[in-house]
């Protein structure tokens, strides 16, 4: 097992393109660390460098406490588990887990020990004399995740597994690799642009857009307190909802203004608003989805809104409103305590209120996009 170290890593091409700034990060031994963003932000190559499949341009690689920059990847005790499986096609499961053993000579009854304990962990025993082509795509990916159990490495670094399977077969694999993590206890670094995968899978979440490193933190940090609006809109399902208004200061309290409803602040979103020295000044509002408290009558402290698009999720409705500055809102709305005339209201062109307590409340600069009192 073992500690990964990135200091000032980057990785610039030889046409000048820069497509990993200045990468700072450290992994605890043990740790399960997630890399997400959309396509192109810098996550498969940085996953790359620590393989050792990218050469780094510039910054320090540290595993274990040891540089490896220049060590070649047969040398870092790294394993890794590709997108589209890499397994061969000729070879049967069994010998396909076994070949990386058998390259390094590993004694015969060794080799079978860790294939087959391997196997039984992942539930695939019964397929050991297979050839690939004769298994399910989710079946291949825990060959492959076998292949990289057999050589005890101190790393574990993944990229994007479970991009090629259907959604169904992608829930079960997460679970099992949740399952998997607790059994093999070794460090995991893990890529994927899938967020839910990074919320359920990651001790910490690393993430990246434009080869910079937007947040690092736990899945509740990030979620509940975003330091940007690109963080605060790709985290979330539906994504955050995001609205233009003005912050009012009167002393050392705030309150929030949109479509003539004032939303007063709280004790600690002043404190901190006050520290910082904000003043009265234009602010984005975030609300996310499942925060928004839908009202079927007029209140004061809610704002009207048309019924555009009405989404049957089973437990849940996804409601898209407009308001009345033609700002469109997504609202998530469980089902359950909905009575038949709330229900036959709900379809388009109707009007609904909506309301936002403060404490789920997010504000945004609108020239930096920074968060004014999250992070």
């Amino acid at each position: 097992m073992a500690s990964v170290k990135l200091t000032d890593v980057k990785k610039v091409y030889d046409n000048k393109v820069t497509a990993v700034h200045d990468f700072n990060l450290e992994i605890q031994d043990k740790e399960f660390i997630v890399f997400v963003g959309p396509s192109g932000c810098g996550k498969s190559t940085t996953l790359r460098m620590i393989a050792g499949l990218e050469d780094i341009s510039g910054g320090t690689l540290e595993i274990d406490g040891q540089v490896v920059n220049d060590l070649q990847p047969k040398d870092r005790d790294i394993a890794m588990v590709f997108q589209n499986y890499a397994l061969y096609p000729h070879m049967t499961v069994y010998d396909n887990i076994a070949f990386s053993l058998r390259l390094k000579k590993v004694p015969e009854d060794e080799v079978y020990e860790r294939v087959t304990n391997a196997a039984q962990i992942l539930g695939i025993t019964e397929y050991l004399t297979r050839k690939p082509r004769a298994l399910s795509g989710g079946q291949r990916q825990r060959v492959a995740i076998g292949r990289a159990m057999v050589r005890n490495a101190k790393v574990f670094l993944m990229d994007e597994p479970l991009s090629n399977l259907d959604a169904k077969l992608r829930n079960q694999m997460r679970a099992e690799i949740i399952q998997l993590r607790q059994k093999l206890e070794t460090t995991f670094i893990y890529v994927t642009h899938d967020q839910t995968e990074a919320m359920t899978l990651g001790d910490r979440i690393v993430i990246m857009r434009d080869g910079i490193i937007e947040q690092v933190g736990t899945p509740q940090e990030v979620f509940d307190t975003p330091v940007n609006l690109f963080v605060a809109g790709f985290i979330g399902s539906p994504q955050m909802n995001f609205l233009k208004a003005s912050l009012i200061r009167t002393g050392d309290s705030f309150s929030v203004s949109l479509l003539g409803v004032n939303l007063a602040l709280n004790p600690d979103q002043n404190e901190v608003l006050t520290r910082k020295g904000i003043g009265s000044q234009e602010v984005i509002l975030g609300i996310r989805p499942e925060h928004t408290a839908v009202l079927f009558e007029p209140d004061q402290n809610a704002i009207e809104c048309t019924i555009d698009v009405y989404e049957m999720m089973g437990s849940e409705l996804h409601l898209h409103l407009t308001d009345q500055n033609s700002d469109r809102i997504i609202v998530r709305l469980p089902t359950i305590d909905l009575t038949r005339e709330q229900r036959q209201h709900l379809s388009f062109g109707n009007r609904l209120f909506i309301s936002f307590p403060a404490k789920v409340m997010h504000l945004f600069d609108p020239e930096t996009e920074k968060s004014l009192i999250d992070g």
